[in-house]
């Protein structure tokens, strides 16, 4: 990766939150960015779970895939109906 790469990146990612963010730095792992604070990017899993950080240098756009994928774990299900 060169460094022009980088800070486009870091730009990409500079404003804004609840946008889909594929963190490179930890296995690829599909977050929803929820903060930016001191140089970190806090990511949440799709779906809910224990937020990470990371640096927004290691963010990149999820593929039309991994998208799809993280779409299916934030979609709300309904419950049963009981009748």
């Amino acid at each position: 990766m060169d460094v022009d790469s980088t800070i486009d990146r870091t730009e990409e990612f500079a404003e804004g939150t609840a946008e889909y963010a594929v963190d490179t730095a930890n296995g690829d792992r599909i977050g929803v960015v929820q903060a930016r604070f001191e140089g970190s990017v806090y990511l949440r899993p799709p779906g809910g779970g224990a937020e990470w950080t990371t640096a927004p240098e290691a963010l990149r756009h999820p593929s039309a895939a991994e998208l799809v994928q993280a779409r299916v774990f934030d979609t709300p299900i309904e419950g049963r109906r009981r009748r």
